[in-house]
């Protein structure tokens, strides 16, 4: 029997490969072993040697580091996913206040670890854009934002919890939070899960790596990952499928 396909994932895939695993398994018998983390964290335990197969990333630009320096082959993009916001349901944010709620100095932001996690790299590129109409407000809320998760020093979160337990207990008033993940509190009165303008919403793509010299069931598991079982699962989760 040959050795499982190691899968090094970006965290934020932690619904969606479990299913997508599954049914690759049940489709040609090919075990997998998925190991999930912040990438930019994920990219540095391979770029120290740790064995694996495939590296799926929150963004592109961690596998494409990893391609320059000769350690995976092509960079693919297999999925897409959009950055909202994640409220108190009592805090009123609209997308029409956005900007308005989040320039309120009491307002507590919470988002993932830039460097670390690229869900904190795109919360620091909505500022960015912030910043572009409104000049001085990007470094006010890069000051402002709280590094709550992601990050090599962040604290555990507790089993099963997510960015919502973080709002519920008072750590933040609101996250910037991929679409994914936040989308499982729509149903819940305690929060709202609001669009952030089209004008500071970041492009996100997410890209998937094949360790050079990679064997053919790691090749067979990337292609059903873009196959169109693969993305339909993806979609299923609330990831955008690639066209």
């Amino acid at each position: 029997m040959s050795d499982p396909v190691q899968l090094l994932s970006a965290g934020s895939m932690r619904h969606a490969f479990p299913a997508i695993v599954m049914a690759f398994k049940q489709q040609s018998g090919i075990a997998v072993s998925l190991s999930l983390g912040p990438a930019g964290l994920l990219r540095e335990r391979i770029e120290a040697g740790e064995p694996f197969d495939l590296f799926a990333s929150a963004n592109m630009e961690h596998p494409l580091r990893l391609a320059f320096a000769g350690i995976v082959e092509d960079v693919i993009c297999f999925a897409r996913n959009r950055l909202c916001v994640l409220a108190r349901a009592d805090l009123g944010l609209t997308t029409e206040n956005f900007l308005h709620i989040l320039g309120e100095p009491t307002v507590k932001i919470g988002i993932s670890t830039p460097g670390d996690d690229p869900s904190g790299d795109y919360a620091f590129d909505v500022f960015d854009r912030i910043g572009k109409i409104h000049k001085g407000m990007d470094e006010t809320l890069k000051a402002r934002a709280r590094q709550l998760v992601g990050g090599r020093d962040s604290p555990l979160m507790p089993p099963g919890k997510g960015v919502g337990h973080l709002i519920a207990e008072g750590a933040a008033d609101l996250f910037l939070s991929y679409y994914s993940g936040a989308r499982m509190l729509e149903e819940d009165p305690a929060f709202n899960v609001v669009e952030i303008p089209r004008q500071f919403a970041p492009t996100i793509e997410y890209g998937l790596a094949l360790r050079k010299d990679a064997s053919d069931d790691a090749r067979r598991l990337r292609h059903f990952i873009v196959s169109d079982q693969g993305q339909a699962i993806l979609k299923s989760f609330g990831f955008l499928a690639v066209e």
